[in-house]
């Protein structure tokens, strides 16, 4: 899962990248409509799988000694 988070959010960079370069109406619809979601895809993929591990937890594991 962690991989597929990286890979979208190098999705949304690459998009971002060709945007900033070429700063025109077909660039920024590609972002709006490919890095858009695949930014939040990936933050959605990384937040339940850091869930899963036990993250938003109230108990800290971490020792305090």
């Amino acid at each position: 899962m962690m991989r597929i988070a990286a890979l979208l959010a190098l999705i949304a960079l690459g998009v971002l990248i060709v945007t900033a370069a070429h700063l025109d109406g077909a660039t920024a619809t590609m972002f709006s409509l490919v890095g858009i979601p695949a930014l939040a895809a990936a933050l959605g993929l990384y937040i339940i799988h850091r869930w899963q591990m036990g993250a938003f937890r109230r108990e800290s594991r971490a020792s305090t000694g």
